[in-house]
């Protein structure tokens, strides 16, 4: 069987000839299906696609013509909670993206704490699979590596907002860190990143850190490990709480896996990384920093500093902790987003009543740089490549959400008349939330601190509503962090990946407390998912170590 065709073309979609190739998708989906069910592999699949042309990665380089991809027909979009939800106007900020850009979609929107088994759900089967859905970096990376998305690399470097001019300083350097592979072992931008994908920064309440002999200018200084230890106590001792720090969990379910707890992690890594001095990929969960990392962890739980129950908490919970009144459940401490947080956090901490001044502290001596994740991508999907639509989703929906104009601004600030009006002066006076009259809207998906390009006119048009404690910590955020590595992704970590993950769930909350000691616990994870492991560092030694 031969068809000269590359993989990368036939998942881009990047052909004049798409109709032949539209059913060279339909003949690869039917296909995957039927070894999929026999027990074959993805590999083996575009093996078949691929066999007898040892050349195929240099043929058919051709690529579209966008000044003639039209409209795409109706298409349907999955979106996480970071895009307007139903109950906080949902509706009619798709009504105002359909009036200005002329586009007839449906936007699906699971659950937020449900959302990636509705993703994963949905990706079983074209006829459940969306034309275009939001990732964040390791299942961008999973469905990139499982053909499942298409590849808008073209598309972007031929795009406006590319050859816009607008572009942030950093914006390509965010783009470029968010190429990932595909089933042809070559990275490629399989996502595309409107914003920064920001991170999270400590929280201290300067009431507690003043209960326990602290100014806000000790608050302002880098500390060691040990000197925020030593505060940490102190402000338990003073206050008479039952512990100090609120999070949602030990760990996050998505990297970067460390980023609630980043004093006590430091530099350990949560899953795998190439180490550039072994040159080779290496399971960062079994080294000595995620050792030396657990065992502060459970110490801290030990001394009453993390909340003990921290694994049954949610981020919800955790804010709510953080507002407490009660002693039993009052935090002082917490790590959660820069930037826009930082006012939010305020005004709900106000709300219970309580002095609502906060710092965010830089990053301890140890860690050096927070975490800026890689932003969730919006991703096409091989559905809308076969069925044609793709091309023209990412011209007229994906290219215009940094348009510098109307359409940028309904992405930033949401729908007019309901998170919104301008005032006669031409300035924003953001309206009361639906769901909570006493907070106002501030941003709808995109952060304008975090946007990647700037207003055609040059001026954000609510960026100078933004209160000054959310530039600060926005500006210091950025001042102070680091970009984390995308995710290497094959088939094999793929389909191992969450049983790998459930035992380090189980491991990290454990010994936090105090259940198992590190020893244990690491002998445990050597012996339930070691085999796993190992075959998942030799898939990714295998196929990317070097490259």
């Amino acid at each position: 069987m031969v068809i000269y065709i590359t993989v990368k073309n036939i998942l881009s979609g990047t052909n004049p000839h798409k109709n032949q190739y539209r059913e060279v998708y339909r003949f690869m989906r039917k296909t995957i299906k039927k070894l999929t069910a026999v027990g074959l592999t993805l590999t083996s699949v575009m093996g078949l696609v691929a066999c007898g042309n040892n050349n195929a990665a240099t043929e058919n380089k051709s690529t579209v013509d966008w000044a003639s991809v039209e409209k795409p027909e109706a298409f349907t979009v999955m979106a996480d909670g970071t895009v307007p939800k139903i109950a906080d106007w949902g509706d009619k900020f798709d009504e105002q993206l359909k009036e200005l850009t002329g586009l007839d979609f449906t936007v699906v929107r699971p659950d937020h704490s449900s959302y990636y088994d509705a993703v994963a759900n949905s990706m079983l089967d074209a006829n459940s699979m969306p034309d275009v859905l939001i990732l964040s970096s390791d299942y961008l990376a999973l469905y990139a590596g499982q053909g499942l998305i298409w590849d808008m690399t073209d598309a972007w470097n031929n795009s406006q907002t590319k050859a816009s001019g607008r572009l942030v300083p950093d914006a390509e350097k965010i783009m470029k860190a968010n190429y990932v592979r595909g089933v042809d072992g070559e990275k490629a931008l399989y996502g595309f990143v409107p914003a920064r994908g920001n991170g999270c920064c400590t929280y201290v309440k300067e009431a507690w850190a003043t209960a326990a002999g602290y100014t806000k200018a000790d608050l302002q200084k880098q500390m060691s490990y040990d000197e925020y230890y030593t505060m940490l106590k102190k402000m338990k001792e003073a206050k008479g709480v039952d512990y100090v720090i609120s999070a949602p969990g030990f760990y996050s379910k998505e990297a970067p896996y460390t980023n609630y707890l980043p004093e006590f992690y430091q530099n350990a890594q949560f899953t795998f990384y190439y180490d550039q001095a072994k040159g080779e990929y290496v399971d960062g969960f079994t080294q000595q920093e995620m050792k030396d990392a657990l065992q502060r962890i459970q110490n801290a739980v030990k001394d009453g500093l993390i909340n003990k129950e921290s694994s049954t908490k949610t981020t919800f919970t955790s804010r709510n902790d953080f507002k407490s009144s009660d002693p039993k459940t009052e935090s002082g401490v917490f790590t959660y987003w820069a930037g826009t947080w930082a006012d939010k956090l305020k005004n709900e901490v106000m709300s219970s009543g309580l002095d609502g001044a906060l710092t965010a502290i830089l990053p301890i001596k140890e860690l050096g740089k927070y975490a800026e994740r890689l932003s969730p991508s919006w991703c096409i999907t091989s559905h809308a490549a076969e069925t044609g639509k793709a091309e023209g989703i990412f011209k007229y929906f994906i290219d215009k959400m940094l348009d510098g104009g109307d359409v940028q601004t309904l992405w930033e600030y949401g729908p007019k008349g309901y998170y919104y009006n301008v005032k006669d002066d031409g300035s924003f006076e953001f309206l009361p939330t639906k769901t909570n009259p006493k907070t106002k809207y501030s941003k709808a998906h995109i952060d304008c601190n975090l946007v990647l390009a700037d207003f055609a006119n040059g001026k954000d048009p609510g960026k100078a509503e933004q209160p000054d404690n959310v530039i600060e910590c926005a500006e210091m955020f950025f001042n102070n962090s680091e970009l984390v590595d995308s995710p290497a992704m094959t088939e094999e970590v793929g389909k191992l990946i969450g049983d790998i993950n459930t035992e380090r769930y189980v491991v990290v909350d454990k010994v936090a407390r105090s259940e198992w000691t590190v020893e244990e616990a690491m002998k445990q994870y050597t012996d339930t998912v070691g085999s796993k492991v190992d075959v998942a560092l030799k898939s990714l030694n295998t196929q990317f170590a070097g490259k």
